[in-house]
């Protein structure tokens, strides 16, 4: 009962459902429906409350980047499973429901992922059945779950909900573990034979299974997770203050729910921690291997090397990365938010190794190299200046860090076959952040002196395409997205990352007075209207890589 009082009350989730701007649906029917908000509704959450006081289950999303308690417990679950050897394939996600009397939410189904329901308020009683029970089997799972109830679901096995004669509020956290399909599909897929197109039987059964080095895929999946989970907050704002104040006696701990693991790279010494990877000259692995396993420590303690280094400076690096901070500054209470990560490569070894040069200033300008004049408000635009070849290899390299995913689109069930492409999530990290500003510089200078629209930057991950010979392309369709509650999407920034001798097929085409083929020179930074047509043909040779981006701003404006 005290954990689930202070994960999400009554009250907390009521502010988060009718204040507006959560991630909130209605589940009507088995459907849930997004909530739109209503700017003439004068009391915010009006309607939400009067379809609740019907019947209808309130369903909030994403808690875990509203709610420090919820943000904690799903970090714990993460860290958990690596401990166990469980490798998560995404973040552990919270939604919660505040379902009202005699009521039920979604009809019987069953999930992708493995599911932890955590009861916070009220009694619902829960049915769980064998996966491909029919409808009449009796289920394995009968169970009315109260406050401070947990209750596993693996993932397939189909259930149902329902409450009794009192409202009922419960968190479900979902739980990604990466497969065994999904690692030897990992792992084959860096070897060429298996990127080849199936030709057919023979094709299939020529294929043998090689020595695959699963020891080595663990070990460097398990460093991309860790180093991709975003830091949660506990005193970030004050850390560089806090790095100052740093002296050769002063203290420092372990932020809760933050691991760190030392190792070697190229020569360098590594430490690998959420949010960034810190590279040290290799003499100081002795340091870094301390650091990684010490809960506290003050910088005189650190290990005595064969080489110069200022312990007090690498002990202020770690404090400003939010890995440890001194003992007086330390809060106790749970973090409050998640952080934005920034990347991180710094070095304490003074006069070892010359800093990487700074990436350049890029040239903004737009042109053109056929069709409307520039400055046509429909007109395609593209960056006079092309990203180098080292350039994007670094796009593609870091792009490949990141899970496949399956390529969606508007109505995919009616239109299956509409898109065809491997697809990658790019968050925002270390290895991206430059790629993120890029293109949110090209698209702020494409609205201030092409489109003129007001934006509000990315909303959604950029993608990382591949399309391959018949399973390479994507048919007209415009990326407007009017399903964007905050605001849709308003340009498309699309990098060509391949060489054009690599493929044939796969031209990026443009719909308009006259259909038009866009530039497919390797490094080309394309820019459009989100709104306008466009296509991918199919791509019938080789490979086309792409990174596809949109940055969002008010409806019609």
């Amino acid at each position: 009962m005290p954990l689930a009082g202070r994960l999400l009350t009554l009250t907390e989730f009521e502010r988060l459902a009718c204040g507006g701007g959560a991630d909130l649906s209605l589940v009507q029917d088995g459907v849930a429906r997004p909530v739109v908000a209503d700017r003439a509704d004068r009391v915010p959450g009006r309607h939400v409350l009067a379809a609740y006081r019907s019947g209808t289950t309130l369903l909030l999303t994403r808690l875990a980047t509203r709610s420090a308690p919820v943000a904690a417990l799903c970090r714990g679950i993460e860290l958990d499973l690596l401990e166990h050897g469980l490798l998560p394939s995404a973040p552990v996600t919270a939604n919660a429901y505040l379902t009202p009397p005699r009521a039920q939410g979604f009809d019987r189904h069953h999930d992708d992922h493995s599911v932890l329901v955590v009861q916070l308020h009220g009694a619902k009683r829960w049915q769980v059945f064998e996966p491909g029970a029919s409808e009449e089997a009796e289920p394995v799972v009968s169970t009315t779950l109260e406050a401070g109830d947990v209750l596993s679901i693996p993932r397939g096995f189909p259930h149902v909900a329902h409450t009794t004669d009192e409202a009922s509020l419960h968190l479900t956290l979902g739980v990604h573990t990466v497969s065994r399909a999904d690692a030897l599909a990992d792992m084959l897929r860096t070897l060429e034979p298996f990127r080849r197109s199936v030709t057919g039987p023979d094709g299939l059964a020529s294929t043998g299974l090689p020595e695959l080095d699963a020891a080595a895929y663990l070990r460097d999946r398990r460093l991309r997770w860790i180093t991709g989970l975003d830091p949660l907050p506990g005193g970030r704002l004050v850390a560089d203050a806090a790095a100052a104040a740093v002296g050769p006696d002063t203290v420092v701990r372990r932020v809760p729910l933050m691991p760190s693991e030392s190792g070697t790279e190229g020569g360098l010494a590594r430490l690998t921690f959420p949010g960034g990877t810190l590279r040290l000259d290799g003499r100081l692995q002795p340091v870094l291997d301390h650091v990684a396993k010490a809960e506290s420590f003050a910088p005189h303690h650190l290990p005595s090397v064969g080489a110069h280094y200022d312990a007090v400076e690498l002990t202020r690096i770690l404090v400003r990365h939010g890995i440890f901070q001194p003992v007086d500054a330390a809060v106790d209470e749970e973090p409050s938010a998640p952080a934005v990560v920034q990347p991180v490569v710094q070095s304490a070894v003074r006069a070892e190794r010359p800093a990487a040069p700074a990436r350049s200033t890029r040239d903004l300008s737009l042109v053109r190299d056929s069709g409307p004049a520039v400055g046509h408000h429909l007109g395609w635009m593209r960056l006079r200046e092309r990203l180098t070849g080292a350039e994007c290899d670094d796009l593609v390299a870091a792009c490949h860090e990141f899970p496949l995913s399956a390529p969606t689109t508007v109505d995919e069930a009616g239109h299956p076959a509409h898109r065809r492409a491997d697809m990658r999530h790019v968050p925002h990290g270390p290895s991206t952040a430059w790629a993120y500003q890029l293109i949110e510089d090209v698209a702020d200078e494409a609205a201030r002196t092409v489109y003129g629209f007001d934006l509000t930057g990315i909303k959604r991950a950029p993608q990382y395409v591949e399309y391959l010979p018949g399973n390479g392309h994507f048919h007209r369709h415009n990326d407007y997205s009017h399903d964007q509650l905050d605001s849709p999407r308003k340009i498309t920034v699309i990098v060509q990352l391949s060489d054009p001798a690599d493929y044939e097929g796969g031209a990026l085409q443009m719909f308009g007075v006259e259909t038009e083929e866009l530039p497919r020179e390797r490094g080309s930074v394309l820019v459009f209207p989100s709104m306008i047509d466009h296509r991918v043909t199919p791509v019938t040779r080789g490979m086309r890589r792409a990174l596809v981006a949109w940055v969002a701003g008010p409806r019609l404006r």
